[in-house]
């Protein structure tokens, strides 16, 4: 029995051998696949749990800008109404005083700037706010994941410390502070250009008050009548200081806030950027218009007939005291239909998605901490 096993082994040694060694290899070729597959399918389940964690903190950094847009409409409004106070010349006028016309001519002035400036100032705020939060909601996320996997935070990028952020984001006090004084006065030189001409009786239909919006944007934007293509985006880049020191002073976390400031006005110069604050000044006025359309539509009805809304025509003295009154629309607490339409501004949420994609990459050069 020994003696034929033998021969067969000797007869087929080679096959024996090679089958052997496929036997072997093909074992150790399943336990490979195998683990690599698992692997794999590791992989796959972080790669699904970070993309559902980031969509997650994506959407809370989104509420929370619509909430602290909607909360700052107060503070805005106020700021507004203090610095093109038309409610004070009313007031006077009430009394009958010497000065009539001429303060018949600063209400006209005042009356048009503040409707104007409210539309700037809101889609402004709104997308300062949209750029700064997703900024600093992409750190955030890059920071938890690290601490999440005991990794250095500050190893491959740098991320703001508390009070780097709240100094950052305290940037929109000075779109209050300074900002919102340097608008108004551009709001107001483009109207009062616009409009010195006009005599409080001349009337004007709705189509005529949208020529005269549409030229005091080309002022504001432009700096000239002749409409161009590409916006300027000076009344917002405008709010990035970096405050100066000396070396001396300089601490470190001013080179992370410095940082903060370059990465934002990169955004800010941006063609994308450019873009999507041309279509939502073009939202924002296109509520206002759709406002004053509201003005006009009850007086289409006379006593035997209706005409058309644009040959609707209204003496610019009548038009004054509700142009002051859109303050208090536009500008109104939540929920405000102007907010409400830059905030669900499709190309605002892609901005928006875009920022906090950029900022909230992990890079894989960071080795855990033992």
């Amino acid at each position: 029995m020994l003696y034929r096993v033998w021969n067969f082994v000797r007869r087929h040694k080679k096959k024996i051998v090679f089958g052997a060694i496929f036997l072997i290899g093909g074992r150790y070729f399943y336990h490979y696949i195998g683990k690599k597959l698992k692997d794999f399918q590791n992989k796959e389940a972080a790669e699904c749990l970070e993309y559902a964690r980031r969509q997650h903190h994506f959407d809370n950094n989104q509420r929370t800008c619509n909430m602290t847009v909607l909360s700052m409409l107060p503070t805005l409004r106020e700021r507004l109404r203090a610095l093109l106070n038309t409610e004070e010349i009313t007031e006077n006028l009430k009394s009958s005083p010497a000065d009539k016309v001429q303060l018949w001519e600063d209400l006209k002035i005042l009356s048009l700037t503040r409707v104007i400036t409210v539309v700037y100032a809101c889609t402004m705020m709104c997308l300062m706010l949209r750029v700064q939060l997703n900024i600093i909601g992409g750190y955030m996320f890059v920071e938890n994941v690290k601490k999440h996997q005991g990794m250095s935070a500050n190893a491959a990028m740098h991320v703001a410390p508390t009070p780097v952020q709240e100094k950052y984001l305290a940037l929109i006090r000075e779109f209050f502070d300074k900002g919102v004084v340097s608008l108004v006065s551009k709001v107001k030189e483009a109207v009062y250009k616009e409009t010195s001409s006009l005599t409080l009786k001349e009337k004007l239909s709705l189509h005529n008050l949208e020529a005269i919006i549409k030229h005091i944007r080309e002022r504001v934007e432009n700096g000239q009548e002749v409409s161009i293509k590409e916006i300027s985006t000076l009344p917002l880049s405008e709010l990035l200081v970096c405050w100066k020191t000396s070396d001396e002073d300089k601490e470190p976390s001013d080179d992370l806030y410095c940082q903060l400031l370059k990465e934002t006005q990169d955004i800010l110069y941006s063609h994308d950027f450019h873009t999507v604050f041309s279509t939502a000044l073009d939202r924002g006025f296109a509520k206002l218009v759709d406002y004053l359309a509201e003005f006009y539509q009850p007086l289409q009805k006379t006593e035997t007939s209706v005409i058309q809304l644009h040959d609707v025509s209204v003496p610019l003295a009548k038009l004054i005291p509700f142009l002051s009154g859109l303050l208090y629309k536009l500008g109104s607490d939540a929920p405000n239909p102007l907010v409400q339409e830059l905030l669900l501004l499709e190309q605002t949420k892609t901005l928006a998605a875009n920022i906090y994609e950029a900022f909230s990459q992990i890079e894989e050069t960071d080795d855990p901490q033992p």
